[in-house]
């Protein structure tokens, strides 16, 4: 039988843990994920038809305690929200903002208003329970395939592996509706590898293509896979 101080429980364990704090579907979407792995298609096919189905399971406590055992996780927040800092946003809006880890990271760099919009409730109310106490930060519930806010309501905006989880129709509508509410800046740290859950696209290609210069583009130093980061300058247009 496991202790309770095994640093490495069985699946069974796992699973069961999972089903009591969180129910079922947890319970088995946390199962699949472990034991599909040498199967990237078919584990696409089973977990990932709906992302947002899938971070919202995926989303809470187990994956904020995931992120934050990483350090080089850490590492990369503070290095894009340096970067971000350098453009001198006068708001900043984060699509995709997850449990808020690159928006605490922004606050530490400058005091700007910061809103964060994910499609996950269980990130955003992991994100209220980490960003408590941090002042000049907004959440809400959204899509970046419909972000509802006005044409350029936002200085600066930025997403953090983002992009690279939707299907290509679903990634060119969040494109363009950060085109759209970016008043100078769009900027994106976007893996461009592709697994089971990324597609893994070439998001500077995408600027360069449509005549959007760029501010900067390049890999991100000692990122664990094939990263991009680049800033896209929107203003004149």
């Amino acid at each position: 039988m496991e202790q309770p101080n095994d640093p490495s429980p069985t699946l069974l364990v796992r699973a069961w843990r999972a089903w009591r704090h969180r129910g079922g579907r947890y319970a088995w979407h946390k199962a699949m994920r472990r034991t599909l792995g040498r199967w990237p298609g078919f584990k696409r096919r089973v977990l990932y038809a709906d992302p947002r189905e899938y971070w919202t399971l995926r989303g809470g406590l187990d994956y904020f305690r995931e992120q934050e055992g990483q350090e080089a996780r850490s590492e990369r927040a503070e290095w894009v929200a340096r970067r971000i800092s350098r453009y001198q946003p006068t708001s900043i809006l984060e699509v995709g903002c997850g449990y808020g880890k690159l928006i605490r990271a922004i606050r530490g760099q400058t005091d700007v208003p910061i809103v964060g919009v994910d499609f996950s409730p269980t990130q955003l109310e992991m994100a209220k329970t980490y960003l408590d106490g941090i002042n000049g930060v907004n959440l809400g519930l959204a899509s970046g395939a419909r972000l509802p806010f006005a044409d350029k309501s936002f200085d600066l905006v930025v997403t953090s592996a983002v992009i690279l989880h939707n299907a290509p129709p679903l990634a060119e509508m969040i494109r363009r509706e950060i085109v759209r509410v970016a008043r100078r800046f769009a900027a994106h740290n976007e893996d461009i590898d592709i697994t089971y859950n990324r597609y893994g696209y070439d998001t500077a290609a995408w600027y360069h293509d449509r005549g959007i210069a760029l501010a900067e583009v390049g890999p991100i130093p000692s990122a664990p896979y094939d990263s991009q980061f680049c800033v896209a300058e929107l203003w004149p247009r």
